[in-house]
């Protein structure tokens, strides 16, 4: 008998997550934290410049017609958060969470922009949230992308 070779395989080493991935899920945290004070700030008829700041115009008079709309703002909150928890732990199920509510948010900023009630604040973190949802690292990092090695394979 030849000599066997008994090697078990080597575990591997969690890779570090990358920068942009952290950068992602602190802006989903962000984003969760704002929508929260939305509602809190509309529920409790707050003024002041953050309440000015944060106020998506329409978004107060909604809030307090349709008493359902508040717990579905909350709602979102709480996709946000699980979403960001989901890119920490990087998983695939996150990162479409990131990718299917920024989407709603940028489409609801192309329709306020065209309807002249925008919030610029909101806006720019949507394009940011797109921008570091579509790093190649953080793609790979969630599975959602073949790894740069792989790419490049052989075809």
């Amino acid at each position: 008998m030849g000599t066997m070779n008994s090697a078990a395989p080597t575990p591997r080493r969690r890779r570090r997550r990358p920068f942009t991935l952290i950068i992602l899920a602190a802006l989903l945290l962000l984003k969760a934290v704002l929508v929260f004070a939305v509602v809190a700030g509309t529920l409790a008829d707050e003024t002041g410049p953050l309440a000015s700041t944060l106020r998506i115009p329409g978004l107060t008079d909604q809030i307090r017609a349709a008493p359902g709309a508040g717990l579905v703002l909350i709602l979102i909150a709480a996709i946000l958060v699980a979403s960001a928890v989901g890119l920490l732990l990087d998983q695939r199920a996150g990162w479409l969470l990131a990718m299917v509510t920024t989407g709603l948010f940028i489409a609801m900023d192309i329709v306020g922009f065209f309807d002249g009630n925008v919030n610029h604040l909101w806006m720019v973190l949507n394009i940011v949230t797109v921008f570091y949802l579509n790093q190649r690292d953080v793609r790979e990092g969630v599975a959602a992308a073949p790894p740069a090695a792989d790419a490049m394979g052989a075809r």
